[in-house]
């Protein structure tokens, strides 16, 4: 059980994760120190943005809208997950209408997304804690496209960065390694990445998480419609301090996407 959920227990190498089966979403990602690079929680108090702090995290909150809203996010209950051989579960929507699989390996998982609604539109989202808690100033991120990175910004305030990207990683400057999402197929659409405090306050709030989302548009838009997308996540035993570190780690992300 996790926060009141039955779960599946994925534990490989350097993680152990809770995999709510009615959800269909990851509640927790515990690396091998015991830090939960999600955090989800369950609150009584509901709002925006305080459930920044507990319910509003988890991966990889596929379906955000329509009849099968919260499908694959923690929390929820839209699903039903089944474990079909020693390393796969297989998810699929009460409505019928999504089905997804996940294959875990020693040290990285991969998802499939296998069925879509056709009529609507899904993304991937990381919304956690790196390093197991919320920290702004003491966090770095980095993606294909250069890092590792320092700067903040602030979804309360509508200054997210929007891009498109292949990979990304997060850090926290107190722990040795990173975690990090791929997606195996290049595509044109719009990814974000920001932080999101849980006041008024924005980034400077006591408590929140990082925001990313491959398929991610402004305005919370989702924008992956195809069957057969792929995506990769794990931890690398690594921090990454300079643009070295961070040249080394895109060659390793580059011979997985090769792979």
């Amino acid at each position: 059980m996790d926060e009141g959920q039955e779960c599946y227990e994925i534990r490989m190498k350097n993680a152990t994760l809770y995999y709510q089966k009615t959800a269909g979403g990851f509640s927790s990602i515990i690396d091998k120190d015991g830090k939960d690079w999600i955090g989800f929680r369950k609150d009584s108090i509901q709002g925006y943005p305080q459930n920044a702090a507990s319910e509003f995290r988890g991966l990889p909150n596929l379906v955000f809208r329509s009849d099968d809203d919260g499908a694959g996010h923690p929390g929820f209950n839209r699903c039903t997950s089944t474990l079909i051989s020693r390393n796969k579960i297989k998810t699929v929507s009460n409505s019928g209408k999504w089905e997804w699989t996940w294959t875990f390996y020693s040290d990285y998982a991969r998802l499939m997304v296998e069925k879509v609604d056709p009529d609507h539109s899904y993304w991937f989202l990381y919304e956690g804690t790196p390093g197991g808690k919320y920290s702004p100033h003491s966090q770095y991120w980095g993606t294909d496209k250069g890092g590792p990175n320092k700067n903040i910004p602030d979804y309360f305030f509508n200054n997210a960065v929007y891009d498109n990207w292949r990979w990304i990683y997060f850090g926290e400057e107190s722990v040795d390694r990173v975690f990090y999402i791929l997606h195996e197929q290049s595509d044109q659409l719009t990814d974000t990445f920001s932080y999101l405090g849980n006041t008024s306050e924005g980034v400077i709030s006591p408590d929140g998480m990082v925001v990313f989302g491959f398929g991610r548009d402004k305005g919370a838009k989702s924008l992956h419609q195809d069957r057969g997308q792929t995506f990769l996540m794990g931890f690398e035993e690594t921090g990454i301090t300079s643009i070295e570190d961070h040249d080394r780690f895109n060659s390793v992300m580059k011979r997985i996407a090769d792979d």
